[in-house]
């Protein structure tokens, strides 16, 4: 019986299609695993004109101000753009953020999530 399954999928399916099928689940599986291990975060670094202006902890309730006009607050584990000066002000309408990263491009702000953090790797100012 089983044999004869194998036989009708063997019609369907090339083996060009069974290749892609199990490399895609494989790819799947690899994506997932790596997405669950980095949700792990414990701080966000702010870059600012493509400079680093520091790294904050996730766990601390704060609010930053990178320029005039530029706020980022970060509370309960989840970052916002606050207040940004840029005219259209999609990084302001995205909201609390928990894992992806949160980029205003006119004001070229970009904060990203990071994993494990040691203590002389704060940056506060």
């Amino acid at each position: 019986m089983f044999k004869h399954h194998f036989f009708e999928i063997k019609k369907i399916f090339t083996k060009a299609d069974i290749f892609l099928i199990i490399f895609l689940l494989i790819l799947s599986f690899v994506s997932l695993y790596s997405f669950s291990r980095n949700l792990s975060r414990k701080y966000v670094e702010i870059y600012y004109h493509n400079q680093l202006i520091g790294k904050y902890k996730l766990d601390k309730t704060q609010v930053i101000t990178v320029d005039e006009g530029i706020v980022v607050e970060i509370k309960d584990g989840k970052v916002r753009m606050k207040e940004s000066t840029c005219k259209n002000q999609f990084c302001v309408k995205q909201g609390w953020i928990k894992h992806f990263p949160i980029v205003c491009v006119p004001n070229e702000v970009l904060i990203l999530f990071r994993g494990k953090i040691k203590k002389e790797m704060l940056i506060t100012r």
